[in-house]
C-alpha cells in the first residue's frame, strides 16, 4: 500500500502563541489578586499565578472543543483536517477543501456552538461549588470554573460577529454564496440582481 499520496497532518506552532499564553496567564493572574482583594480574602501572587494558569488552560481546552466543532462538520461534509496552527490568536485549523455555501455556514458556526457546550458543564460546576447564600458576582469571580465558563462563552459570542475573520464573517460569507447562486439560478442561470 502505497501512502505518498495520502497528506500529512502539520501542526504549526507559532512564536506568537507562547507569547499568548503568557499574557493570558498575567491577566487572569492580576484579575484574581484585584478579586481576592475586594472580598477582604488577599492570596499571593503565586497562588494567583496558578490560578491564572489553571483558567487559561481551560480556556485552551475550549477553543480545542470550538476547533473540534469545525473539524467534525468538515469531516461530517467529506473534507479533511490537515493542519492545526498554534498562533498569537490561539489555535486554527485548516480543512480542505474550502467549504462554499451552506457548507460554510454550517462548518463556521459549529465551532462557537463547540465552544458554547464547552462553557455550560464549567459554569454548572462553579454554581454547584459556592456554598449556598454566597452566590454573588464577587465570590464567582474567584472560581476558576466561574471565570472560565464566563470567558467561553465569551469568547463563543465574540467568534459570531460578522466580521471578517471571526466565525460569524464566514458564515455570512456563506450565506452571500447561498443568495449569489439562488440569484442566479432563478435568473435563469445568469446572474440577476434583485
Amino acid at each position: 500500500m502505497d501512502d505518498r499520496n495520502e497528506r500529512e497532518f502539520e501542526v504549526e506552532v507559532k512564536p506568537g502563541f507562547v507569547v499568548t499564553m503568557i499574557g493570558l496567564v498575567l491577566v487572569y493572574a492580576l484579575f484574581n489578586v484585584v478579586a481576592t482583594v475586594r472580598l477582604g480574602a488577599p492570596v499571593s501572587f503565586l497562588q494567583s499565578l496558578n490560578w491564572g494558569a489553571s483558567v487559561t488552560v481551560l480556556v485552551l481546552l475550549g477553543t480545542m472543543f470550538h476547533e473540534l466543532g469545525h473539524v467534525l462538520a468538515g469531516v461530517a461534509a467529506g473534507h479533511q483536517w490537515t493542519k492545526a496552527v498554534l498562533n498569537g490568536a490561539g489555535m486554527g485549523v485548516v480543512i480542505e477543501p474550502r467549504p462554499r455555501g451552506w457548507d460554510r455556514v454550517l462548518r463556521s458556526v459549529a465551532g462557537p456552538l463547540a465552544h458554547f457546550v464547552f462553557a455550560l458543564p464549567l459554569l454548572a460546576v462553579a454554581v454547584s461549588s459556592v456554598p449556598a447564600g454566597l452566590t454573588n458576582l464577587a465570590v464567582a469571580q474567584t472560581s476558576i470554573w466561574w471565570v472560565a465558563g464566563v470567558s467561553s462563552l465569551f469568547l463563543a459570542a465574540f467568534n459570531l460577529l460578522p466580521l471578517p475573520g471571526f466565525d460569524g464573517g464566514k458564515a455570512m460569507d456563506g450565506v452571500r454564496e447561498v443568495m449569489g447562486h439562488r440569484r442566479a439560478v432563478v435568473g435563469g442561470g445568469r446572474f440577476v440582481k434583485t
